[in-house]
């Protein structure tokens, strides 16, 4: 057995920031237990010398801890108390206390935890079993955990009081099985497995306390807890911060704790910063006039608030994984809008800025690694929208200095036609040059997609010029040349970027871009690219549907993932070829695409397309049970198909929401509740009572019927396809 898995750990002189436990040095005799085995207790001991909160001498009592949970900055929980206003809780870590309240009984709490499932807490939420307990008679214990199990440090907690025989009972607490029925095996049957588990899962919630107080700003917090995290890490041993992929584990792996240093470095640095001004940046950004007090000032002055202002900046995520995005923010909308103006600031922050942000990247929100994002690559985004990516990446900071002191006094659209002309750049070169060029310039690219101006992508109001609208007359090259060139180069070279490029064009001049586009059409990467197909249709290509059609099933893609990838369905509904398509993808019972698989997408553009709202009314008569509900917890109604998958939605008090024994949920159930998200459509409850569903059923059919012919989808055109946030399906009439 290896040396980190054996050793006894010594506690050190040194204190940690948190306030510690009156009797956390005090000599412990590990009570004898034979229901438990002997390496829980060992690991126990070992947590203790490493920092795990002694609760020896505190009164146990029902108190108000300061502690972020649930967007709330205080938790009601029961803990030790001592003197000084401080306690230790179940998670093994001391809290500054708020208020205390009454005595708590310890051996009704622990029946309490026991009733509440509490080896379920191995697993997300998500991922529990549907027929968990309620878990408020167990909050108390349960809010102290945070996608981390607590079980060990609870069992620890009960044997250092000498209550061996309450850690029996949690230690014979039973697994539960995941919320796909499997089953869990017997807790850890040796050492080196059980070590890392209680380790990995106390080291883990204390940095998740860290991590969230700095996310919410609360830097004493994040400051005092990151140092005691460091303090602790110091007295165990080094294997443990090497990253370990092994499973099962039998080594801890505390890897995740490498940012502390940095987060609590900057905590520290917060601190001793003097208050900056207050500014209300979405109210400024949301402003066209322009008129404001902020927007009046220099605009050096200008950037410098705002890039001061990025260690505040908050990103967010759209997919689970995937990347972060900033272009919501406003301090980024504001920098972005300043432009050029901003690019020397922006590349000196770039070079220099070592602060951090408020955001942290993560794979998924139960993972433990959230990695802390730095200023400085905020600031690398910006600048690849300022500049455009593929202008600028691969340069130092120096060379960056350099190529923008040539061509700061260009615009953007001048240096995009130019780099578009230069048979020197690179293809991606070119393709972002045409892509800025063709955009429209109601848009504003950020981080790989769009977003609007104010009153953008309106379909009520003349479509916006694209960003190259004064190139309309330069000639020799003009940019429809220089586009029908690009676009020819990267279709001979088989280059699936002249897909793209070919509709670049199309935007740009729509009936000289038919043989690029036709071209394009010929490459495997393209043949079922729903842009080309559109642009196509869009001058009349007899062949374009059918060429389009006909790849549709030979595709890496197909069915489908996406709602835009249909857009030619409902762009020309009443074309021959894709109707007799549509009926194919939409109507058949077992399609993908047909209503009762896509219910999230009838409130969409798809209900426009005549087969998918013949399929939907059809559905509207189908008593199929596809669905049942799985648990009601957290606010939201779960419920999960029998073939996998499954979704939810916020519970409901409507009265006629069906209590107890929930109704099964039929295909015709799924379909009317799609129906019901359509503006102006009758109310449907997914979880009303079978009669209250039957009642409600003719209605949303009846609606469907009269409105299906007065469906306005957006888009509705090539130029608007990048108004993706914008699309919708709105009746004329109710």
């Amino acid at each position: 057995m290896c040396f980190a898995i054996l050793r006894i750990f010594t506690l050190s002189d040194a204190r940690a920031a948190l306030p510690e436990p009156p009797r956390q040095r005090d000599p412990w005799q590990p009570p004898t237990t034979v229901a438990i085995p002997d390496y829980v207790v060992k690991v126990s001991a070992q947590l203790f010398a490493a920092g795990l909160a002694d609760p020896r001498g505190g009164v146990y009592r029902k108190v108000e801890i300061f502690n972020l949970h649930n967007d709330q900055d205080t938790v009601q929980t029961h803990a030790w108390l001592f003197p000084g206003e401080t306690a230790v809780c179940w998670n093994g870590l001391v809290y500054r206390v708020k208020s205390a309240g009454a005595v708590a009984d310890l051996e009704t709490d622990v029946q309490t935890v026991l009733s509440a499932k509490p080896w379920s807490g191995r697993m997300p939420t998500i991922f529990r079993a549907g027929d968990d307990p309620d878990p408020a008679p167990a909050a108390f214990w349960s809010d102290m955990q945070s996608n981390q199990t607590i079980v060990p440090t609870s069992i620890s907690l009960l044997l250092r009081l000498e209550r061996a025989d309450l850690a029996e009972k949690l230690w014979a607490a039973p697994e539960v099985p995941t919320i796909a029925g499997n089953k869990v095996g017997p807790h850890e049957t040796e050492e080196g497995l059980w070590l890392a588990t209680a380790a990995t899962a106390w080291f883990a919630t204390a940095y998740w306390r860290l991590v969230f107080a700095f996310g919410a700003g609360n830097d004493l917090e994040a400051a005092d807890v990151g140092e005691s995290i460091l303090e602790w890490r110091s007295r165990v041993p080094d294997a443990w911060r090497v990253e370990n992929r092994w499973v099962p584990k039998r080594v801890p792996d505390i890897s995740f704790l490498n940012p502390v240093p940095q987060l609590t470095a900057d905590a520290r640095r917060r601190l001793k910063g003097s208050k900056r001004e207050d500014l209300d940046l979405k109210t400024i950004a949301d402003d066209a006039t322009g008129v404001g007090h902020f927007s009046q000032q220099p605009q050096a002055v200008r950037v410098a608030q705002l890039i001061d202002r990025l260690e505040d900046m908050i990103g967010s995520k759209i997919s689970y994984p995937g990347p972060l995005v900033f272009s919501f923010a406003p301090a980024y909308k504001l920098l972005v809008r300043e432009g050029d103006a901003a690019v020397i600031a922006l590349i000196d922050a770039y070079e220099n800025d070592e602060r951090l942000t408020r955001t942290f990247d993560y794979s998924r929100p139960w993972n433990i690694a959230y990695t802390p994002i730095a200023v400085h690559q905020v600031v690398e985004l910006l600048l690849g929208d300022v500049l455009g990516d593929n202008a600028w990446k691969g340069k130092t900071p120096a060379e960056l200095q350099s190529w923008w002191r040539e061509r700061h006094s260009t615009s953007r659209a001048e240096r995009s036609f130019q780099m578009l002309a230069d048979d020197r750049a690179t293809h991606e070169q070119w393709l972002e040059s045409a892509d800025f060029l063709t955009t429209r310039s109601d848009l504003q690219r950020f981080q790989g997609g769009f977003t609007m101006q104010p009153g953008g992508c309106d379909p009520g109001k003349s479509l916006a010029p694209p960003n190259g609208e004064s190139f309309r007359t330069r000639a020799n090259p003009s940019m429809t040349e220089l586009l029908q060139k690009r676009a020819a180069a990267l279709a001979n070279l088989g280059s699936s970027l002249a897909c793209v490029m070919s509709v670049k064009l199309a935007l740009w001049d729509e009936k000289a871009a038919l043989p690029s586009l036709r071209l394009a059409a010929k490459l495997q990467s393209c043949r079922a690219n729903p842009l080309i197909a559109i642009a196509r249709l869009s001058v009349g290509d007899e062949t374009a549907a059918s060429d389009w059609v006909a790849e549709l099933p030979h595709h890496a893609k197909f069915p489908p993932l996406m709602l835009n990838e249909l857009a030619p369905f409902w762009i020309f509904p009443q074309d021959p070829v894709l109707e007799q398509a549509a009926q194919s993808l939409f109507e058949k019972p077992d399609a993908d695409w047909s209503p009762v698989k896509a219910y999230n997408h009838i409130n969409s553009p798809l209900i426009a397309v005549p087969a998918f709202r013949r399929a939907a009314l059809t559905a509207l008569h189908d008593s199929t049970v596809v669905a049942r509900f799985t648990q009601r917890a957290n606010g939201y109604l779960s419920f999960s198909f029998a073939n996998g998958g499954g979704g939810s939605f916020p519970d409901s008090v409507d009265p006629r929401a069906a209590r107890g024994e929930e109704p099964p949920i039929r295909a015709k159930d799924l379909v009317a509740w799609g129906v019901s998200n359509m503006e102006g459509a009758p109310e449907f409850g997914l979880d009303w009572t079978t009669a209250e569903k039957d009642a409600a059923l003719p209605v949303i059919g009846s609606f469907l019927e009269s409105n299906g012919a007065d469906l306005h989808p957006s888009p509705s055109r090539l130029q608007e396809m990048d108004c993706g946030g914008h699309i919708s399906s709105k009746p004329s009439s109710k």
